[in-house]
């Protein structure tokens, strides 16, 4: 009965032992592990960040260049009714249909 309770006093030690051993296992673990992926997470973070600023640069880079389209199409489009409107009067002129008028 001695040795029944020795083996079960050394299960007990061993079972104890084994607990501490991995409490301070995963102690070390976390102390090593979540820096690590605090640091790994704020670059991520820190990545997302610019390119978000990036993606903001286009778009307004977009903005600006669809405003300046926008500005060369209605440019582009009294170029056009101006040419238009000189061809109708120099046809006028051909035909004698109006006076010529004098510039000053």
């Amino acid at each position: 009965m001695a040795e029944n309770e020795k083996t079960a006093s050394e299960k007990l030690v061993s079972n104890v032992a084994l607990t501490l051993w991995a409490r301070g296992a995963m102690i070390v673990a976390t102390s090593l592990i979540l820096p690590i992926a605090l640091m790994i997470g704020s670059r991520a973070i820190g990545s997302i960040d610019k390119l978000g600023e990036k993606l903001d640069l286009m778009k307004e880079q977009a903005i600006e260049q669809a405003g300046e389209i926008k500005s060369l199409r209605q440019l582009s489009n009294s170029q056009q009714q101006l040419l238009a409107d000189h061809e109708m009067r120099v046809r006028a002129l051909e035909r004698g249909t109006i006076a010529p008028v004098a510039r000053q």
